[in-house]
């Protein structure tokens, strides 16, 4: 048949187990002509349609047109470093990103879409610096003047309390007879305030302060030792006992040079921080305003590029981001310029008048203590003068500061001034007749010099100081005003510049939402 192969041509046939019935030996055709192998295709193609691809001999493989469509071996394969892998798998995607996004900011709504998120980038971070500096000044400011003026505060009561008790309480020693029930009082009243004034110090100051409340600490600890001499004094002097004149020396001397020098440096040390705060926080902010000018620089140049590019003068949302920004802007200026006011003339003005007058009653009171002291030791105080006239200079210089102040030109402190400088007047003219009388030995007549009342029932010493100390706490009173002055004029900056901020962000957006529109 001429489907059947040749005898001839089996001679080259190796028996092959057949893939469907493996106990049949199948053929499979080595050589011989096309005729042949076509008859063996065709046979196997009629008798076993399963056919197996594996079988396939290489010649046949070849010759079949879709051959290049099977797997590279792996000697034929490119071998592709690992660090080019890696490179390409972890970079490929962004780059591939990149590229597309460089190519959108190339073309004209991809340059004003980018100009657009720069600026409101500038402008949102301009007024959010600025925001946060105006709170963080703000808080320093209350800070200040709720808790670093009142320490201050309270370290001048401590000091001024207690020369006031040494003052009152050598004064009424010297008394004829048993001390009069106002002097005690007066006295009483001086070392309750300066107990009090040291609680609150110690209670209100910084704690890591460590010379601060050792201060504190000392005052406290030897102020009942002073109270303790005093009474000591005050009994043996009402039994007639002469030790009496000693505890009270002694109790002055531990006033005037161990307690008194300690309140001194602690109101220097208060007075010192609040100077040096009040000049920290009322220096103009700088860096955040120039961001709101590099905003505006940035804002006033993209309406002119965008103006060349559009053929459009005016963009509506651009123009009000300007105004909010120039409104933000020269608001954080004002309010800066009148915390600079405020703060730096103004507390100036103020702070020094109240260190001077303070100073200057303290040497005041130092004098008074020391006439007292000669009336009880009952001794000439050689050399005197000369501390009693640099005390009336530095009276003198302390009125001349306080009158060159703004609050110094009302009516009453116009009285209040009259009133120090006639009582230092009078006191000095008694220093003198109290000089004369103990120089002369005349004990009775220098006392009755230094006691002597005018027609209010005080002395000249007393009109002097209750004028001083009036006069020192209208300074006090104008000083924290300043310092509320500042605190005002911050008070709404930081929300408000934010505010703006956003706003202007926004009219940004709106403004070039048509522009882009015209590219779509």
């Amino acid at each position: 048949m001429q489907g059947s192969p040749a005898k001839g041509d089996r001679q080259g046939e190796e028996d092959l187990p057949d893939p469907v019935h493996t106990d049949t030996p199948r053929r499979v055709l080595t050589g011989g002509s096309r005729r042949a192998r076509a008859g063996v295709r065709s046979f196997r193609s009629t008798a076993q349609p399963v056919r197996n691809t594996a079988l396939i001999d290489d010649e046949d493989d070849e010759d079949s047109p879709d051959h290049w469509l099977d797997p590279i071996t792996m000697e034929n394969r490119s071998k592709r470093s690992v660090l080019n892998a890696i490179i390409q798998e972890t970079f490929g995607q962004p780059l591939f990103v990149l590229r597309r996004l460089w190519g959108f900011i190339n073309t004209s709504p991809g340059k004003i879409t980018a100009l657009t998120v720069i600026i409101s980038v500038a402008i949102f971070a301009a007024g959010y610096a600025m925001s946060i500096s105006s709170d963080q000044r703000q808080s320093q400011l209350d800070n200040l003047i709720t808790n670093t003026e009142p320490v201050s505060y309270n370290a001048h009561v401590l000091y001024t309390s207690l020369s006031v008790a040494d003052t009152i309480a050598t004064t009424g020693f010297v008394q004829a007879g048993i001390e009069g029930p106002m002097n005690r009082v007066r006295y009483n009243s001086a070392i309750d305030r300066a107990s009090v004034a040291a609680t609150e110090t110690a209670s209100s100051a910084d704690s890591a302060d460590e010379r601060l409340m050792e201060l504190v600490t000392e005052i406290q600890r030897q102020l009942p030792i002073y109270t303790g001499l005093v009474e000591t004094a005050r009994s043996n002097n009402r039994a007639g006992n002469p030790v009496s004149v000693a505890y009270m020396a002694e109790a002055s001397a531990m006033m005037r040079n161990e307690i008194l020098p300690k309140a001194s440096e602690l109101y220097n040390m208060t007075s010192r921080a609040v100077t040096d705060q009040q000049r920290t926080m009322m220096r103009p902010q700088w860096v955040p305003l120039s961001g709101l000018v590099a905003a505006l620089a940035m804002l006033t140049l993209a309406q002119w590029w965008l103006m060349r590019v559009t053929r459009r003068r005016i963009n509506k949302g651009f123009a009000l981001a300007t105004a909010m920004m120039l409104i933000a802007t020269f608001w954080v200026a004002a309010a800066d310029w009148t915390t600079w006011q405020a703060g730096t003339r103004g507390f100036e003005e103020a702070s020094g008048p109240l260190k001077s007058m303070t100073t200057a009653r303290i040497y005041a009171q130092h004098a008074r203590t020391t006439e007292t002291l000669a009336l009880v030791r009952r001794q000439s105080i050689q050399g005197s003068t000369t501390g009693f006239n640099a005390t009336i200079s530095q009276i003198q210089r302390a009125l001349d500061e306080y009158e060159q102040t703004a609050q110094s030109q009302t009516p009453e402190h116009q009285v209040l001034i009259g009133q120090v400088r006639k009582a230092m007047t009078d006191w000095s003219r008694e220093h003198d007749q109290f000089m004369m009388f103990l120089q002369n030995g005349d004990y009775n007549a220098a006392v009755t010099t230094v006691l002597s009342t005018n027609a209010t029932g005080r002395t000249s010493f007393d009109e002097l100081d209750a004028a001083m100390a009036e006069l020192i706490a209208d300074s006090r009173v104008a000083m924290r005003s300043y310092i509320e002055s500042g605190l005002a004029a911050t008070s709404l900056v930081a929300i408000s510049v934010l505010i703006l901020s956003i706003a202007s962000v926004m009219a940004l957006w709106i403004g070039i939402r048509p522009r882009l529109q015209e590219y779509l």
